[in-house]
């Protein structure tokens, strides 16, 4: 046994560079398996304990006013078991430069005889008093604005200048990804944040006296939300219910909660496809090692070594590999994993979010490695059990000399020069090794090619979003349902204004079945220019007279196509003592990259409403120039929550997009060091079996260059049959990632333009050129006079 011992070392020595190469795509598989692993549930518990910790609220209420005494009367419906009533205004803060867009969501804490839910995680200072003007504000706006304790800043709030003093920093449980609406899609800690005040601080300044505008409760063990939401619309109705969400679809929560998902299902596929290809380089390499060692394998049998003894030995090379891919890819992960977490926190503030030395993590690296290595190297070794010592003696008898497929085709066969006809014949000669040399080939060919798409997936929810769709110049959107035509009038008055046209969007329930899904509901007018509806194509629809359009992410929520009738409820509507919502058909389903609606004619979704002509946005085409005296005008008006140019917006979806340009790049590299791995290891082989032909060649007065095309047109022949079969295999791929990795934020087209396939296709070439390139040092350092001067 200690010869044998021996044997792997000096084996393992003399092909160094091909078990390397496999090392390392082990490891990096493994490497994101594990950073992503210990990441993703160091998110979990962070989350899971923070909500405990708090007391996450399970439903979250907005009305125009209820009652603050009769709040806890609500914990008299069936389900219920906590109400909490709070204020919450969102303020603009007053700064010296005009057209400042800087916000704060001001939302009060909960008194001594208030229920404790979303209670507030004091991070620094102390908590506001009572009757003072004082606040906490998330660290985030904190420190994006550089300010600090103590410091006093100015807000608009309800037309009154009021200035409060910066007390503490804390975190929300249901801030933890902040954004200002759904539409932002992207935090941005410069221009919003959340502060927190006392009750009675807010009370005394607002105009709201004695009533609060947002509920939260939680329920008893067991209940679900639906099956409290009929009573507690009932029971809000007369005090203007305007939204009524389950935890499940709370903004954060949702977002927080999708992100976790997202990285589970990349745990279980990245890794698989790295893994796969280093169990083909493994297993191609061993059935070459055992085809060349097959007369030292006669000879082991014929001195009394067993077969099990001799298949153990060989399961040895991918064990070692696979341990060594194993422990630095585990370790690596592990390592990787605190970064990565630190990155985490950068667009989630959770408290207690923090990475940890995970020896679980660690053990199940080591494990998926020599799973994959061990299955490798079974179906490599196998053959030698079929093997009788006086015939593993003699070499192998040379294969049938029988056509290829490819040779009958001789047309095209006789245009090949003699250097390519050896080398594709050993490719169809040879099917099991060239098959699986083929598949690898497709796997980073998809890979490549996903990476490509991703950017053309960015560059859809960009330029789409931002030249095609939305086309208006600024958005001004109201505090509160209005007048359509007063408030048109107004507006299209104002100095640069060319066009304004009124916009209609309310919260709705859409239902289909036991599906059900809270979205925002727009209505558009007939002659919309400045938002439009577009097709798969790019052409512009018109929105239906009747019935509404979903967007495709939200028709695969429902299960819902072109023709099925679906369930809307609004709480803006004004409802009938035997109608709370409409059954309307879906006319149609199209593509929305940006946001998750449903859309109507605007005067449809008015007469569903039965609040008769109103409008809650203004979009408005105007002169650049004069957006921000526009700005400035408009953002202290009492009706009027928020003005937005579509610059500003257009800077925010750049911002989540450049998130994704690291994982472009991610995948792009691996996919490129898995090609070179993977063809290195075939163009390696290939020289290894043909040593004594290639030094034939050699002797026969070819240059090394010359020898080199015999490898280089097999390795050719596989990259073109890899990437045929690669093409539906990356469209399965794209389609996977695209569903995976959309949400109702953001929906990424599962679309694979030929730039993808083309730039996919030229890094996979890429890695067949650096591969040929040390197959051509090799070649010109074979030692082909020794070669021949040895006998098989």
């Amino acid at each position: 046994m200690v010869m044998l011992r021996r044997k792997i070392w000096r084996d393992i020595k003399e092909n160094f560079g091909v078990y390397l190469a496999c090392v390392m795509v082990i490891a990096l598989g493994l490497i994101l398996y594990t950073s992503m692993s210990v990441a993703v549930e160091s998110m979990d518990k962070a989350q899971q304990e923070f909500y405990a910790e708090t007391n996450f609220a399970d439903g979250f209420i907005t009305v125009t006013g209820y009652p603050e005494n009769k709040v806890n009367s609500l914990t008299l419906l069936p389900g219920i078991d906590q109400a909490a009533g709070r204020i919450v205004k969102e303020v603009r803060v007053i700064e010296e430069q005009k057209n400042s867009n800087r916000y704060l969501k001001m939302v009060t804490l909960g008194g001594e005889n208030t229920p404790p839910i979303n209670q507030v995680h004091l991070i620094e200072g102390q908590l506001p008093k009572e009757n003072q003007p004082e606040i906490l504000v998330d660290p985030k706006f904190l420190a994006a604005n550089h300010l600090s304790l103590g410091d006093s800043i100015d807000v608009s709030i309800d037309g009154n200048q009021v200035t409060f003093y910066i007390t503490g920093t804390a975190q929300s449980p249901e801030f933890i990804y902040i954004m200002r609406n759904a539409q932002d899609i992207y935090p941005s800690p410069e221009e919003f944040g959340i502060a927190y005040v006392s009750l009675n601080s807010l009370k005394a300044i607002v105009k709201e006296k004695g009533q609060v505008n947002d509920i939260v409760i939680t329920l008893q063990n067991g209940v679900s939300f639906d099956s409290v939401k009929d009573s507690l619309q009932a029971e809000l109705k007369p005090y203007g219910v305007r939204s009524i969400v389950p935890r499940k679809d709370q903004t954060s929560h949702a977002i927080l909660t999708s992100e976790i998902k997202q990285i589970r299902t990349m745990t279980k596929t990245l890794p698989v496809v790295f893994l796969g290809v280093a169990a083909i380089i493994l297993y191609t390499m061993l059935r070459r090692l055992i085809e060349q060692q097959r007369v030292s394998i006669g000879n082991l049998k014929a001195f009394g070594f067993t077969d099990r003894e001799i298949v153990l030995h060989y399961l040895t090379y991918p064990v070692v590999i696979g341990t060594a891919g194993g422990l630095l890819g585990g370790l690596s992960g592990v390592a990787l994993s605190f970064p990565l977490t630190n990155l985490y926190r950068e667009f989630f503030a959770l408290p207690g979010l923090k990475s940890e030395f995970s020896l679980k993590y660690l053990f199940f690296s080591l494990a998926l490695a020599f799973i994959f290595s061990v299955l490798s190297g079974v179906k490599g070794s196998l053959d030698i059990l079929r093997l009788q010592p006086a015939e593993a003696m003699r070499p192998p008898a040379p294969g049938t000399a029988r056509k290829t497929l490819i040779e009958k085709f001789a047309w095209f066969w006789q245009t090949l020069s003699a250097q390519a006809q050896m080398g594709i014949r050993d490719v169809f000669r040879t099917p099991t090794r060239s098959l699986f040399n083929v598949l690898g080939i497709a796997v980073v060919f998809s890979l490549m090619t996903v990476s490509w798409s991703m950017q053309n997936m960015t560059d859809l929810l960009t330029v789409v979003q931002l030249e095609q769709v939305q086309t208006f110049d600024v958005k001004l959107q109201l505090a509160r349902p209005s007048p359509a035509g007063t408030t048109k009038y107004a507006v299209a008055h104002e100095p640069g204004v060319s066009k304004v046209e009124p916009l209609l969007e309310v919260p709705a329930s859409l239902r289909n079945g036991w599906m059900k899904k809270e979205v925002a509901l727009m209505g558009l007018s007939k002659d919309s220019t400045l938002y439009n509806i577009l097709d798969k194509n790019g052409r512009r629809l018109e929105v239906p007279d009747h019935g509404v359009l979903l967007s495709e992410h939200l028709a695969k929520s429902l299960n819902v196509k072109v023709g099925d009738t679906i369930y809307v409820e609004s709480p803006l509507r004004r409802e009938t003592l035997s109608q709370k919502g409409e059954n309307l058909v879906v006319q149609g389903v199209v593509p929305q990259y940006v946001g998750l609606n449903a859309f109507m004619i605007d005067t449809e979704l008015q007469r569903f409403l039965r609040q008769g002509e109103i409008s809650t946005a203004m979009l408005i085409e105007m002169d650049s120039a004069d957006i921000g005296s526009m700005k400035s005008k408009y953002q202290n008006a009492s009706n009027v929550s928020s003005i937005e140019s579509l610059e500003d917006t257009g800077e925010k979806i750049k911002k989540m997009m450049e998130s994704f340009g690291f994982t472009v790049w991610l995948l792009a590299i691996l996919g490129g060091f898995c090609g070179f791995a993977l063809i290195y290891n075939a163009s390696i082989i290939s020289l290894s079996e043909r040593k004594r032909e290639l030094a034939s060649l050699r002797v026969l007065g070819m240059t090394p260059r010359e020898v080199l095309r015999v490898i280089t047109s097999e390795q050719w022949t596989l990259y073109v049959l890899g990437i045929l079969i690669g093409i539906p295999m990356a469209y399965g791929l794209s389609i996977s990632m695209a569903q995976s990795m959309s949400n109702d934020m953001y929906s990424l087209p599962a679309d694979l333009p030929p730039m993808a396939l083309l730039g996919a296709a030229a890094g996979t070439a890429f890695s067949v050129l650096v591969a040929q390139t040390r197959a051509y040092y090799k070649i010109k350092s074979l030692p082909y006079v020794e070669i021949l001067a040895t006998r098989d």
